[in-house]
């Protein structure tokens, strides 16, 4: 691997683990457009560590309470939330694995897309908004479970869960991210047993790079969330993802370039 194409995944990593289009999603598109075989799980656990530096210092005061109160209201709805996301991640542990080949990219855009829609529609019509209770953060790790589908957003579909439940708009925010970090950890956990004792076929510079650059771009897309979820603008994001699905069947069924 090229230290120009761990910069680039790295980037595409850390924008879109935060932005509602779905990380998993990109990186096997970008890989399948440009024939690039990125075949290190170890890079794809840098690069995760890096996405996950970027909510751990955004979001310091929290894990920092968590960590001092570890059955504190915050760190039980986590669990709470983690727990379904386990669940559907083990029973469909094959079908999950499978799609990685791309052949489903298409589904999952498009499924985000109407969540995109959805909470739109939610947050100008919704004019109640009420605190995280223990059964909205059992839904929104429902839909982090479904999120392991390349395509399907986790940050898009848990915060548009929330919302559409009438939570807080930050509130919903904030609780999404810090879900990623028990999810990413969870993930990190199981491709390292996949690893085992393979060889490290990427190089340390690579590695540095690909950690730095997805930590950075993840720490501004976190940003950018914050501020597209207080304004509710989610139909740009949907429209995107709309007419990627739509380019993304046709490229199957007809033009067939990738």
């Amino acid at each position: 691997m090229t230290i120009f194409v761990a910069i680039v995944l790295g980037i595409i990593q850390g924008l879109t683990e935060f932005l509602p289009v779905s990380s998993s999603g990109h990186l096997v598109l970008f890989q399948k457009i440009f024939g690039i075989n990125v075949d290190c799980l170890f890079f794809d656990i840098v690069v995760h560590l890096g996405t996950l530096l970027a909510v751990i210092i955004i979001y310091r005061k929290s894990v920092l309470e968590i960590i001092k109160h570890p059955f504190c209201d915050k760190s039980q709805k986590l669990v709470f939330a983690t727990l379904p996301t386990i669940i559907i991640a083990l029973l469909f542990k094959d079908f999950f694995k499978s799609s990685f080949d791309g052949s489903l990219l298409y589904v999952g855009f498009l499924v985000t897309a109407i969540i995109m829609f959805i909470a739109d529609y939610s947050c100008k019509h919704n004019y109640q908004y009420k605190s995280l209770t223990y059964s909205n953060a059992i839904v929104m790790g429902v839909f982090q479970g479904m999120a392991i589908l390349p395509g399907i957003s986790r940050s898009g579909s848990t915060i548009s869960s929330a919302m559409v439940q009438g939570v807080r708009r930050n509130e919903s925010a904030e609780f999404s991210f810090l879900m990623s970090i028990p999810a990413i950890l969870g993930s990190l956990v199981f491709e390292l047993f996949e690893i085992g004792s393979a060889t490290l076929n990427v190089s340390a510079i690579a590695l540095i790079f690909g950690f730095v650059f997805s930590a950075i771009s993840g720490y501004f897309a976190i940003k950018f969330m914050i501020k597209i979820i207080k304004k509710a603008k989610f139909a740009w994001f949907g429209l995107y993802l709309l007419l990627l699905s739509v380019f993304l069947i046709l490229n199957q069924y007809v033009l067939f370039w990738f």
